[in-house]
């Protein structure tokens, strides 16, 4: 009879270190046999840092353009401030100097207005008002109608009183003009102020970016040769692993063909199956005499077996005769008892028909009762 080996914790690790040699063998095939990975290769970790990294850039430039647009929106509200305050100091100045000059400088209150009133002759007095006027002479002769004596020196008056009038004109003509200039210079600077700034922060704005670009093509050029220089180490460290593998490979157990390293320290009867060679003639001599008596002693088992099966169905048919034969034996008495059953619910049955026969007769009402009803309308 074969005997079975019982799997023991040490085989399931052999079977796991088995398995997953061979799981490692398959990646290895995959890695060697892809031409393009073997030579190129891919670094995804450095290739995920650098994304991160490039994110983190994108977020900075992004937070600097923010800031530089709060920054010039700042500026230009300040600016647009400072021109409505410039502007609101213009307007009053302006309503300050119309105030003034209703008040102030009206027509009637004017130096040369006795030269424009157009009611001069209406509220000028006569030449003479009455022969006692005082302002005529001894005699009356001396005045004479149209005589302007003081001609001359009134001219003269007017004459200067016209040029300080028309200098005290032109200083304040002037003094707006001067104040409208310095006004307007005032916010030219302050206007060239703003151009200024926003230069010199445009131009601070590309030093920085080209000084950060400069960093990042260094920062890649030492990374690109960091990892070229680690794939060429990569790539001498892989080559003397093959030329050891094929070296071992050439020199190992399993090419040279020893039996004896197949046997497992485990028990002299096993054998380790990555390693197992095959069967000697002598172990396959042994194997078929123990497959012969293992024929002989299963065949003997069968005939045993063949007996024991007939002796069972004999067993079996007589259980199954003794109990049709109770089955019968059953069905034959539930029949006789239905019978009775049905025998004594006829004689109920009769019976109970008798006694309603009998009730009808004592409480069946005649037509004079059902006559008495449905002859009032209530």
């Amino acid at each position: 009879m074969m005997k079975f080996k019982i799997t023991t914790e040490q085989d399931i690790r052999e079977a796991a270190a088995i398995e997953r040699r061979r799981q490692n063998e398959e990646e290895r095939k995959a890695r060697i046999f892809n031409a393009k990975q073997r030579i190129l290769g891919l670094d995804y970790p450095a290739l995920e840092r650098q994304i991160a990294e490039k994110n983190k850039q994108k977020q900075i430039d992004a937070e600097k353009e923010r800031r530089y647009l709060a920054e010039e929106e700042r500026r230009m509200e300040l600016i647009k401030c400072k021109e409505n305050q410039l502007e609101e100091e213009r307007k009053k100045r302006d309503a300050e100097i119309n105030f003034y000059r209703a008040k102030f400088q009206r027509r009637e209150n004017r130096r040369e207005y006795d030269l424009n009133d157009p009611f001069a002759y209406r509220n000028a007095q006569p030449a003479r008002i009455a022969d006692d006027d005082p302002r005529l002479g001894i005699s009356s002769a001396q005045i004479f109608s149209g005589e302007d004596l003081l001609n001359e020196e009134r001219r003269k008056n007017q004459r200067n009183q016209q040029r300080a009038w028309l200098e005290q004109q032109i200083h304040e003509r002037r003094q707006a003009e001067e104040n409208k200039l310095k006004a307007d210079r005032l916010l030219q600077e302050a206007l060239v102020a703003r151009d200024q700034r926003a230069i010199e922060l445009d131009s601070s704005e590309r030093n920085n970016r080209k000084k950060m670009q400069e960093a990042i093509r260094e920062y890649n050029r030492n990374l690109a040769l960091q990892q070229q220089q680690r794939k060429a180490v990569e790539k001498q460290q892989e080559e003397e692993d093959n030329l050891a593998e094929i070296y071992n490979v050439l020199t190992s157990d399993m090419l040279t063909e020893n039996p004896d390293v197949a046997n497992s320290c485990l028990g002299p009867g096993k054998k380790v199956a990555y390693l197992y060679r095959g069967m000697t003639p002598e172990e396959l001599e042994q194997f078929r005499r123990e497959q012969k008596i293992q024929a002989e002693e299963k065949a003997k088992m069968k005939a045993e077996e063949v007996a024991k099966d007939g002796k069972w169905d004999q067993f079996t048919r007589n259980i199954t005769r003794s109990l049709i034969l109770k089955e019968l034996e059953v069905d034959k008495r539930a029949k006789a008892e239905v019978a009775e059953l049905h025998r004594q619910n006829f004689l109920l049955a009769t019976e109970q028909k008798a006694r309603k026969e009998e009730l009808e007769k004592f409480t069946a009402a005649s037509d004079e009762f059902y006559a008495q009803f449905n002859k009032s309308t209530r």
